[in-house]
Order: structure tokens, then C-alpha cells, then sequence
């Protein structure tokens, strides 16, 4: 939804409370008015008939107005308290429907940017005789590509089982070492990045295979989409207790601001204006990361500031007991 049209809808929102406030007021006026003029008739009149002032009538409708301010009082409370819920969940809403539509607009670019490429390689190769040299480096990129878009779909499908519920966890023992090794050695040959693996060796694991694949390709990735070319990407693995392991991974990208640490596991959140970010990027992986490290029983804190580099650092049990 358009900008122009949210405020437009804000402001007719603001308009109906304001004049609900005010006809209340005016309700809540004309009911002490009413009050004011019964007591007082009953008032004159007892005091007709009788020739004494009743005070009764006096403390009767002082208690009758205590209870009419009180009651009015509540009413108006919950009234704000549902307009304050109502316009909540509409910037809730709205906020929701930008993040889709990004995503509509970055996956189409995701998906098509890979199929690009792999045209453009394979044209080449029609049109021209490579040296041998030559085409196996344009086979290379073009497997690459693949890969890249493999993930990406990947990606979506495993979003699509967590939030329908249906993805199942395989648990088996695995060695984390190698297989963050293999990881670290697939990011490296893809990316002019430099992926310096520091992973404490022999390391066990009881996990699923397809969940730490999903978190250390997405942590690596992010880290690979913000970090800028030719700099160093740390990963770092190690005990930390009986039954725990840590892993970090560690870019020199410009950082997140201290008030988005909270969000950037959201579905389809990312970091900074959606019209001035550079990366590229669907918003899932994070979110990925966060669920499937939390399913196994694990814990993922962010370490960041602007201008210094941001380290994602991945808890996990040896051996996860549900």
C-alpha cells in the first residue's frame, strides 16, 4: 500500500476518533445536565412541600454524578484502548503487506538474476570457440548459478514448510567440523570474498543435516551480501561446555543499528530503506536461521555496530533432547 494512501487512511482514522471523543462529550455533558435539572426539581418540590432544605438530595446527587464520571471515565479508557489496538494492527498490516511486495519484487529479481547469467554464459558458448581454458571456467560459473538458485529455492520451500508446520527434523550424528569445513569451502569458491574457516576439530554433532545447512549457508551468505568485496569472513567453531558448541561468523560489513538487532529474524525483514539498499536479498534467511536453531534447542545472539562489522553467534546442544 502506498504511502500516500496509508496517511490518507490514518487521517480519516484520527477524524472519526476525534469526533466519537467529542460526541461522547457531549453525551456525558447532556446526562449531567439531565441529573443536575432532576435533582433540582426534586429538590424545589421537597422542599414545597416540606419548607426544608433536603440535603439528601444534595449527597444523592453528588454520588449520582460520582458514578456517572467514574463510568464515563472507564467507557472512554477502553475506548482509546481499543482505537490505540485497532490502529495497531492496521500499521501492523500495512508494514506486513510492504515486507510481501518487497519480497515479490526481490525474488523476482533473485530468481531471474541467476537465469541471466546462465544465458549469457551458454550464448557465449555457442557463438564462440572458447580455449578449453576458457569454457571450463564458463561451465564453472554457470554451475555456480545453479547453486546459487538452488538455494534460493530451497530457501522459499523450507520457509513454506516451517510456516505450514510440515517440515519434519531428521536427527542424526554428524561431524560438524567437516561439514562446516565443506560449507565454508563451497561459499569460498563462489564469491571473491575471503572465508577464513578457524573450527576446533573432531567436533560431534546430533542434529539435522538439512536444518545446520540451511543456518551456516544463510549466516555465511548474509554475511557475503553486505560485507564489501575482497574482505575476510570468519568462521569460527568450538566447545563451550559438555553438551554445547559455538559457532561465529564474523564479517567487516557495515553493521547493524542497535534497533534492528530485534527484528532481523523476522519473516521478510532487512536491514535499512527497502529503496536505497544495495544487497540484494529475500528477507528468509535470517528468519531460517533463527528457526531452526531455536527447533534444535539452540540460541543465536547478533553482535553489532554501525561501521564495525557484525558477528552472528550460533549455540548449540551436541546432543538435543526435545
Amino acid at each position: 500500500m502506498s504511502s500516500i494512501k496509508t496517511h490518507r487512511t490514518l487521517f480519516v482514522f484520527y477524524i472519526l476518533v476525534i469526533y466519537i471523543f467529542l460526541q461522547f462529550c457531549w453525551w456525558a455533558y447532556l446526562i449531567f445536565d439531565l441529573n443536575m435539572d432532576t435533582y433540582e426539581l426534586k429538590a424545589e418540590l421537597e422542599f414545597l412541600k416540606t419548607g426544608v432544605d433536603p440535603g439528601d438530595y444534595h449527597v444523592a446527587l453528588r454520588n449520582k454524578l460520582l458514578m456517572v464520571m467514574g463510568e464515563s471515565s472507564v467507557f472512554l479508557v477502553l475506548l482509546f484502548i481499543g482505537f490505540y489496538q485497532i490502529r495497531k494492527s492496521y500499521l501492523k498490516e500495512i508494514a506486513l503487506a510492504n515486507q510481501q511486495r518487497n519480497f515479490l519484487l526481490s525474488i523476482t529479481h533473485e530468481l531471474n538474476s541467476p537465469l541471466a547469467s546462465i544465458k549469457l554464459y551458454l550464448q557465449t558458448m555457442q557463438k564462440r570457440q572458447l580455449p578449453e581454458d576458457k569454457k571450463q571456467q564458463v561451465l564453472e560459473n554457470s554451475l555456480q548459478e545453479v547453486d546459487r538458485q538452488s538455494r534460493l529455492i530451497n530457501n522459499i520451500l523450507l520457509a513454506a514448510k516451517v510456516d505450514d508446520s510440515t517440515y519434519q527434523f531428521t536427527m542424526e550424528t554428524l561431524d560438524l567440523t567437516q561439514l562446516l569445513r565443506r560449507i565454508c569451502n563451497q561459499q569460498a569458491a563462489h564469491f571473491t570474498h575471503t572465508i577464513v574457516p578457524q573450527l576446533e576439530s573432531g567436533i560431534e554433532i546430533t542434529s539435522d543435516k538439512s536444518a545446520l545447512e540451511s543456518i551456516f549457508n544463510n549466516l555465511i551468505e548474509n554475511a557475503r551480501k553486505y560485507a564489501p568485496k575482497d574482505t575476510t569472513i570468519e568462521v569460527h567453531l568450538k566447545t563451550v561446555a559438555e553438551n554445547k558448541v559455538e559457532v561465529q561468523v564474523i564479517d567487516e560489513g557495515p553493521g547493524i543499528p542497535a534497533d534492528e538487532h530485534a527484528l532481523i529474524f523476522q519473516k521478510f525483514y532487512r536491514v535499512g530503506n527497502e529503496d536505497t539498499r544495495k544487497a540484494k536479498g529475500t528477507g528468509l534467511g535470517l528468519y531460517l536461521v533463527a528457526f531452526f536453531t531455536d527447533s534444535m534447542g539452540g540460541k543465536i545472539r547478533v553482535k553489532s555496530k554501525v561501521d564495525e562489522g557484525t558477528t552472528f553467534i550460533v549455540e548449540l546442544p551436541k546432543t538435543y533432547r526435545a
